[in-house]
């Protein structure tokens, strides 16, 4: 299947609007926070600071830099996310006539749900990390491009948001019991990295 990355825009829009499994919500939440990160990126290019200092200009680099590079990530994990839940399908296709092939079924199936898990874990992941630098980015950019970094800020949010509700649905009520814990663990820091990083752009923005 040819990755989204490598589509233009509409035809990306028309493979998530059709009326199949995936690419789905997992795929259109990465590409949100690939959105986000890529509009902070931009406001954190611009030319002007907010107070044109040296030290904010050398932030700012940094922190379009690691933005670049959340963008690549994420707009990767469209791909995986599209890849895990089309193995997830086949892995509930496969046979389970005899005891043995209930058994590679059953099998076949907690390794693509651990996957199809993975992947949202690691957008949420990878939107908070956005979130930290857009923060540095809405403290030290120019004040004309606010309602961008307002922008990026409610991309990045409901990217991590959407990715954690798949990663909650995936785990419901699979059987490995200390996977889903270290997941639940994981998802918790994650979301509360989310808000805290947000309140604190948006804060940022208003002082």
């Amino acid at each position: 299947m040819t990755p989204l990355s490598s589509q233009p825009l509409a035809d990306v829009l028309d493979r998530i609007a059709a009326p199949t499994a995936a690419p789905g919500g997992g795929a259109a939440a990465a590409i949100a926070g690939a959105l986000g990160a890529s509009v902070s990126a931009m406001v954190a290019a611009l030319p002007r600071t907010r107070h044109d200092t040296p030290e904010e200009r050398t932030r700012l680099d940094v922190a379009a830099r690691e933005l670049a590079a959340h963008r690549v990530a994420l707009t990767r994990l469209a791909d995986e996310d599209t890849a895990a839940v089309l193995a997830l399908m086949a892995a509930g296709r496969l046979p389970k006539d005899t005891g043995e092939e209930r058994e590679s079924r059953r099998a076949a199936l907690a390794d693509a749900t651990r996957e199809a898990t993975r992947v949202p874990l690691e957008t949420s992941r990878l939107c908070a990390e956005s979130l930290e630098r857009t923060r540095e980015v809405a403290a030290a950019a120019a004040r004309v491009a606010v309602s961008d970094v307002f922008v990026a800020i409610g991309l990045l949010k409901a990217a991590a948001d959407g990715a954690a509700s798949n990663v909650r649905a995936n785990i419901e009520g699979l059987p490995d019991e200390a996977f889903v814990r270290d997941t639940t663990r994981q998802l918790t820091r994650t979301l509360d990295a989310v808000a805290r990083a947000a309140h604190a752009a948006i804060a940022s923005l208003q002082d």
